[in-house]
């Protein structure tokens, strides 16, 4: 007995709208526009939240959720903006992407274990419900024609896994032997370093001076709660300058 044309056509509307839901379930997507407001409040609620983990730092405080373009200020922020985040096809390059890029929430949850300190693992450091609340506040907040994918440098780990520590060490050599310039090291100490060092979330300018020769491993591999910077960010001769500055 052949499949009438009508049921058949029928399981195929039904196949394509499950289809649908999963590509957009974890941006909100297929939900009423009321229902995708409230759900991308929460997802902006947590990316603002500085109590969100045990270290008082917001997701806000490294990431920009506008066009840092068409900012009227020029800092510069160790992470990218999250404009487009919830369509990018892969995360922390290459770590994450598909079902897991979902479930992290465009790879949030590993800056949440790594620099907030929430949870035990990457696993659990955003729940689901969470996790869907921040990508539907990327999507909120996205024009729409971002680049699925990111083309940023970072040059260790934890931005690289197989970044070995020879390796990393090279990378230093090459900043000391650069003359570094303290007076734009101040502008660029004021752009990158001073939104977290001028104002608490950080640790003060004095204690900083006092192991500026420790910037270059503390800007490109990070440190602690500190995010790194990768090249894209601040270039060899960008830390040079500041540690200059450090050090006058």
């Amino acid at each position: 007995m052949k499949t009438p044309l009508f049921l058949m056509a029928m399981l195929l509307l039904f196949s394509a709208c499950g289809s649908q839901k999963s590509d957009s379930e974890g941006s909100g997507e297929g939900m009423d526009s009321a229902s995708q407001e409230e759900l991308a409040a929460k997802g902006q609620e947590i990316f603002r939240n500085r109590s969100y983990g045990e270290v008082e730092i917001a997701c806000i405080d490294c990431h920009a959720d506008f066009d840092e373009s068409l900012a009227n200020d020029d800092r510069i922020r160790p992470g990218h903006s999250i404009l487009g985040a919830h369509q990018r096809v892969e995360a922390w390059n290459g770590e994450f992407s598909g079902d897991g890029l979902r479930r992290t929430a465009a790879g949030a949850a590993k800056c949440a274990y790594l620099y907030q300190e929430k949870g035990s693992g990457i696993e659990d450091a955003i729940s689901e419900s969470d996790a869907r609340a921040l990508m539907a506040y990327y999507a909120y907040v996205s024009p729409g024609n971002e680049p699925p994918k990111l083309s940023w440098e970072a040059v260790t780990w934890p931005g690289d896994a197989d970044f070995d520590e020879d390796t990393f060490e090279k990378e230093l050599e090459g900043i000391t032997k650069l003359r570094g310039d303290a007076a734009r090291g101040e502008v660029m100490f004021d752009r990158a370093c001073g939104p977290c060092h001028d104002t608490g979330l950080g640790p003060a300018v004095r204690i900083v001076k006092r192991k500026a020769e420790h910037v270059p491993a503390a800007v490109r591999g990070g440190n602690d709660s500190m995010p790194f910077f990768s090249r894209d960010k601040l270039t060899d001769q960008d830390i040079a300058d500041i540690q200059a500055f450090l050090q006058k």
